[in-house]
């Protein structure tokens, strides 16, 4: 059996991040290795933070000027964000199924699954605890994500309760047992019905953001399994298996192939989708993937598990308009 996981709780907001300086780091100005760490602020805001006591160095208060030394543990509270919601809440989120081990979600597009970088509520793990924890020991439950979508990807996004579920589903995952159905609207029409894409994949030093993939013969293996379900004049409606889990794996992979996904920032092209019949209304703003379908074998009972999100309502609308522009 493989071992547990081991990770901080996010289901809780966070109050706190912590890092021990490294070698690199050493003898830079504390302000200036908060601004390194977390970008998404100004120097000036981490000078008021440190000003205030809200960063400690070992344990101590300090002062934005001090030079680090390496090994120094750096401890920032963050202050509660003012645009944050009183209580977090469940009661938006669409659940597809649910027992006492797990529970498959419908995840919106434009949700974060988890706390990153400025976004620090509304994201699904944070939702989950008015669902599910309690002060009494025996009833706390500590939700916690089985994989992840995406911020802009719909879809089903899977929830297991308790450390012995994740271990076996993480398992499942790894031996690549979870079968994972998507479905997407990509610029173009493929000349052949079918094929796989096998193209290893590596961060690109190059790209954009730090989460930036690209084909590249030294990254790591990747295969996807591509479908076309209907072809449209300029675009398909494909079906996408990926065959391993890489990150934006089946996005990488389209584009690789000469037929992005619509409103992808990162791999094609930004622009909305315009209407067929009006070139000045927008159709599409998101980006075009749907997690469709996810089959598994129930952590705990062996019984086979086929979780089913249809397409929401702004890909099916464009799925719908296209259709009426006519056939490739």
């Amino acid at each position: 059996m493989r071992l547990e996981r081991q990770y901080h709780d996010l289901s809780r907001p966070i109050r706190e991040f912590t890092f021990v300086v490294d070698a690199p780091e050493e003898g830079m100005r504390l302000d200036a290795l908060l601004r390194a760490h977390y970008p998404w602020k100004s120097r000036t805001y981490y000078q008021r933070l440190v000003a205030r006591g809200d960063v400690r160095l070992d344990g101590q208060p300090s002062k934005a000027s001090i030079r680090v030394k390496r090994g120094m543990r750096v401890v920032v509270r963050q202050p509660v964000d003012p645009a944050a919601p009183e209580r977090e809440s469940a009661d938006d989120l669409v659940f597809l199924y649910e027992d006492d081990a797990l529970a498959a979600i419908d995840k919106p597009s434009g949700m974060t699954v988890h706390p990153s970088g400025r976004i620090r509520h509304g994201t699904l793990i944070i939702k989950l605890p008015p669902r599910y924890r309690s002060d009494h020991q025996a009833a706390d439950i500590v939700p916690r994500l089985a994989h992840r979508l995406d911020k802009d990807t719909s879809g089903i996004v899977l929830i297991v309760k308790n450390r012995r579920v994740d271990a076996i589903v993480t398992e499942q995952f790894t031996r690549r047992e979870v079968e994972k159905t998507y479905l997407a609207l990509v610029q173009g029409v493929p000349r052949e019905a079918e094929g796989v894409v096998d193209a290893p994949l590596k961060r690109d030093p190059e790209g954009g953001t730090h989460l930036h993939m690209h084909v590249h013969p030294a990254g790591q293996c990747a295969g996807s399994r591509w479908r076309v379900l209907q072809a449209f004049r300029r675009h398909a409606l494909v079906q996408l298996n990926p065959l391993t889990g890489r990150q934006h794996q089946l996005r990488v992979h389209m584009a690789h192939i000469g037929h992005p996904i619509l409103c992808d920032h990162l791999y094609g092209d930004l622009r909305p989708l315009m209407r067929p019949d009006a070139e000045d209304a927008v159709l599409l703003e998101r980006l075009a993937l749907h997690a469709h379908r996810l089959r598994l074998d129930h952590p705990l009972t062996g019984e086979p598990l086929d979780f089913t999100s249809p397409l929401p309502d702004d890909l099916q609308q464009a799925v719908d308009a296209l259709a009426k522009e006519g056939g490739a």
